[in-house]
């Protein structure tokens, strides 16, 4: 399916969190890391970088780690995460405060668990930026499937075509597309030729490059 790209203010803007607000993708790397090595993989940073995607199903099958450890390899990359203390991007509160100002409406939908999320939201004064969070913790079927986001649009109220997904990976993009939400590539995490390649164009620098263009 080809991408559907927004063209106007969204009625919502709806965000993926790691790597695209929140500045985690070293300390998911690390933990990842960590992980493999408990379960005697010897895998580099390098190698992670280049396979990696937030549909970490589809990350253990690549790497060979059979499925019946894969509930293990979750719970350890978890307990590594939560002792994490990544930041917000710098420009993700004035970004995100532009865009209530305006009358977009706001609602986070993330891959990670909610024992992860939350207490980083609370770290960056984000606690009550979004009028909805959908974890992983929320749904039956991960990204890329649609069902977190289209529980966001629900609780909102909003159709799909009134909405923007933002997101820095092309399972994202798979996510927004099967729910017929526009989507917005945010660049930095994969290769901006990636986006290209699956027709999302253009690939902004950040949330707050793509704010500035509405």
């Amino acid at each position: 399916m080809t991408p559907i790209v927004p063209a106007r203010l969204p009625a919502a803007a709806i965000f993926d969190w790691d790597g695209t607000l929140a500045d985690t993708l070293s300390a998911i790397l690390r933990a990842e890391r960590d992980v493999m090595r408990q379960l005697g993989l010897d895998v580099s940073i390098d190698r992670l970088r280049t396979t990696y995607t937030p549909d970490w199903r589809a990350k253990y099958r690549e790497l060979g780690i059979p499925e019946d450890r894969w509930p293990e390899a979750a719970r350890m990359w978890e307990s590594r995460m939560l002792l994490a203390r990544p930041r917000a991007f710098p420009w993700a509160r004035p970004a995100l405060r532009s865009l209530r100002a305006r009358g977009v409406r706001i609602a986070l939908v993330t891959a990670s668990g909610r024992a992860i999320v939350e207490p980083n939201l609370a770290r960056f004064n984000m606690t009550h930026t979004f009028e909805v969070v959908i974890t992983a913790d929320e749904v039956v079927q991960p990204k890329p499937h649609p069902e977190g986001l289209r529980a966001a649009l629900a609780h909102l109220g909003i159709d799909p075509g009134d909405a923007v997904y933002l997101g820095d990976t092309t399972v994202d993009l798979e996510m927004a597309t099967a729910a017929g939400v526009p989507f917005a590539a945010i660049g930095g995490t994969i290769p901006d030729r990636v986006f290209h390649a699956r027709g999302a164009q253009p690939v902004w620098s950040s949330v707050a490059a793509w704010t500035a263009a509405l």
